[in-house]
């Protein structure tokens, strides 16, 4: 026999009321009288038209000259598992009509769950899904909703904050200005992408099995990490709660910058530390220097401080800092002078300081991989 054509009912929304206890029926007549009979009772179910394009891919196909059937097949609700009881029709109707091959109609994605199981049974030459022309992008995104609500990644990603924010907004509009409290809503939402997105949730993850490696092997980081985190927290309490500015005079980007004037010298001890622990790491395990982290350690000093002559510059511009004074040494022909650095001049010193620490740890970078070359 040639090509089955076949409607699934995978939701049971027809069952032994219209297909008898066999749950499945065969033949044009038979289909065609079906149709008619459930589109009098429910006309708005789309299984009526599911069948009519069953019976158009039949007359398609009849009229190209091969040979063809056409079917329905159903299952039984109370079943565990509803597929199960479909395969076995599925089974039935094949062993009856001996089809070389099968052509599907569909009415849902649910009813295309069913291919896999068709398929280990029968060629099949085609899916062809049908969906009324009004609900088609309506039902396309209950789907999409429904996959994500099963999705528990994207729900702890997306629901979340959402939740968070939903919930905490009138109790903290209810307590606090509206200014205040969209400024919070703004800055959880900006904390959580940012913990998403820089992956902190990863590193967090994986955190304490890296302490419990370094613990074990014994390395010298575990030493300056700690004390890294130590100065960062100095850094932090000296830029927010001990600022040395009066930054009454300024808006919040004053504000950032009295931060940084304040915090940058304890922030650079601790990213020195760091690198330092990884350097004496690489000494004591491997006997030699990683290049990276050698040129990591200027780096960091020459960023600092050209991080911190943009930062007094502009403070000095808005007169929340003094000038800089360079006091000459005291020799027979001259005497204690004072120079004063206007913010231009501050600048400079800063930038040109960073530049020769950045040049300087090139050539010793350099050098070192030369040493490390020659030894080996």
């Amino acid at each position: 026999m040639g090509i089955l054509v076949a409607c699934f009912d995978v939701e049971n929304k027809i069952g032994e009321d219209y297909l008898g206890e066999d749950l499945y029926i065969i033949g044009w007549d038979k289909i065609e009288s079906l149709v008619t009979s459930i589109g009098l009772l429910d006309p708005e179910s789309s299984r009526v038209n599911c069948l009519l394009e069953a019976l158009k891919v039949y007359k398609d196909i009849e009229e190209s000259g091969e040979e063809v059937e056409i079917a329905i097949i159903s299952g039984r609700m109370e079943t565990m598992i509803t597929e199960r009881s479909i395969s076995r029709q599925i089974d039935r109707v094949i062993n009856k009509i001996r089809p070389d091959s099968m052509v599907i109609v569909t009415s849902s994605i649910e009813e295309e769950k069913i291919i896999p199981i068709i398929e280990s049974r029968i060629k099949v030459d085609a899916v062809d899904r049908v969906v009324v022309r009004q609900i088609h992008d309506l039902e396309d995104k209950y789907y999409l909703v429904k996959r994500f609500l099963s999705d528990e990644k994207l729900r702890s990603t997306i629901l979340v904050p959402i939740g968070i924010v939903l919930t905490a907004t009138p109790i903290m509009s209810y307590l606090l200005d509206l200014r205040t409290t969209i400024a919070a809503m703004t800055a959880i939402i900006g904390i959580f992408s940012l913990y998403k997105g820089l992956k902190i949730d990863e590193y967090i993850d994986i955190l304490p099995s890296e302490i419990q490696n370094m613990l074990y092997s014994g390395k010298i980081s575990v030493v300056t990490y700690v004390v890294a985190g130590g100065l960062i927290l100095i850094g932090v309490l000296a830029g927010v709660i001990r600022p040395s500015i009066d930054t009454s005079m300024g808006g919040i980007g004053y504000l950032f910058l009295s931060f940084i004037y304040d915090s940058i010298l304890w922030l650079t001890l601790a990213g020195l530390m760091v690198v330092l622990g990884k350097i004496a790491d690489e000494i004591v395990l491997n006997g030699k220097i990683k290049e990276a982290h050698a040129n990591l350690l200027f780096v960091v000093l020459s960023t600092a401080m050209v991080i911190r002559g943009f930062s007094d510059y502009f403070l000095q511009k808005n007169g929340m800092i003094g000038a800089m004074n360079i006091s000459s040494i005291d020799t027979i022909l001259s005497e204690n002078v004072t120079y004063i650095l206007s913010p231009g001049q501050s600048l400079t010193l800063f930038v040109v300081a960073g530049v020769l620490v950045s040049i300087f740890g090139i050539q010793i970078t350099s050098r070192l991989k030369n040493m490390q070359v020659w030894l080996e």
